[in-house]
């Protein structure tokens, strides 16, 4: 069987998760999210917010692109639009479901190596916007979006996050932060993003469960720092499909990854297995498409090698670089061709796997 990079959630789940499911799967208990143990996630999320009561309201559903379809089409007024990098998830990722509820998506251009929105670019947008006597022929800016982990495994800092922040507060629009790869983005350097900060940050954003040992599932959270955006939000959370009736099912994951730091511990291990992989690729010279932290790595190989390699790994192919990227990231042109080439470790990676990929990797260069 091939190893697989692929992905942060081609394995099941954490095995506490899996006997606590074990544990409490004869309990008769309430559904719908009602249940004690979607209660007591709920009321540890809140805690390691720093939130006071009523600040956060928090709900569950199981996955990550029904959470990003119910959180906009819930804050959005019919005739908005959403911004995100062009990069970003719901633009290129999730077959059109945030148009399908009637709300655009409204693409900016964004770093292309990190894949990251910034506040420039954002001001600029909306005060071109503003500045048309006839913006209402538009789709209204009402949201800013970006996901934290980027979808190229770049993180955001707290000074980031202001400075957008700084932006949306201009032009009153709230900011929802895409956080199905928050935990490894927090992990990556704690010391610039710290989980309590978040609450005074954005207004809405998501714990990703699926892709860091939940079976499924994501918490959504609303801060309610400065407008109530979850009013009445179990309507169309129940109105999307996104309300499960075994409620329990996401409660008792959430919970168990919020007992014992094994939310955040888990996100360690993917970076420090990605941290492992990354020092090994460097020391064979490997270029890199980007500078990462987290356990999102591309890198530049050679379509040779990458079929070789495939026979035994399964990593997913990301792009094919311009001879302008290629003199940008010091390669000058050769008769040499590249790919870029996306590896992801997960909280169940083994440290072993990380030492035969590269062993691999040296027989097959030597060839």
């Amino acid at each position: 069987m091939r190893i697989s990079f692929a992905n942060d959630y081609s394995e099941g789940c954490l095995p506490e998760i899996l006997e606590n499911l074990s544990k409490t799967n004869f309990e008769q208990i309430g559904g719908y999210g009602l249940d004690l143990y979607s209660k007591s996630a709920i009321e540890k999320i809140g805690q390691l917010l720093g939130a006071g009561p009523d600040q956060v309201d928090v709900h569950f559903t199981a996955g990550g692109t029904q959470a990003n379809l119910i959180v906009i089409s819930h804050v959005l007024k019919p005739f908005a639009g959403v911004l995100s990098a062009s990069e970003g998830h719901i633009a290129t990722h999730e077959s059109a479901a945030i148009e399908a509820t009637g709300h655009k998506v409204i693409m900016l251009n964004a770093d292309p190596y990190t894949g990251k929105l910034d506040a420039p670019t954002l001001a600029t947008f909306l005060a071109e916007y503003w500045a048309n006597p006839e913006s209402e022929h538009s789709p209204f800016p009402g949201m800013i979006y970006f996901s934290n982990a980027t979808e190229y495994g770049t993180h955001y800092s707290a000074q980031e996050i202001s400075a957008i922040r700084d932006v949306a507060d201009k032009y009153d629009i709230p900011i929802f932060i895409d956080g199905a790869r928050l935990g490894t983005a927090l992990a990556a350097e704690p010391e610039k993003l710290r989980f309590n900060q978040l609450i005074d940050l954005v207004d809405v954003f998501t714990i990703g469960g699926t892709k860091n040992g939940a079976l499924s599932g994501e918490a959504i959270v609303f801060t309610n720092r400065k407008e109530n955006y979850a009013d009445r939000f179990r309507w169309t959370l129940k109105q999307r499909g996104g309300m499960l009736a075994k409620g329990r099912l996401l409660g008792i994951q959430f919970d168990t990854l919020f007992t014992d730091n094994l939310y955040f511990r888990a996100a360690q291990h993917a970076n420090q297995m990605a941290d492992l992989l990354r020092a090994g690729l460097k020391q064979r010279n490997v270029k890199f498409w980007t500078e990462t932290k987290t356990n999102q790595l591309f890198i530049l190989i050679t379509p040779e090698l990458k079929q070789l390699l495939l026979q035994e790994f399964i990593f997913l192919d990301w792009l094919i670089p311009s001879k302008q990227q290629l003199s940008e990231l010091g390669i000058e042109e050769s008769d040499q061709n590249y790919h870029v080439v996306r590896l992801v470790t997960s909280w169940a990676t083994q440290s072993e796997w990380v030492d035969q990929f590269l062993d691999r990797w040296d027989d097959f260069a030597n060839l």
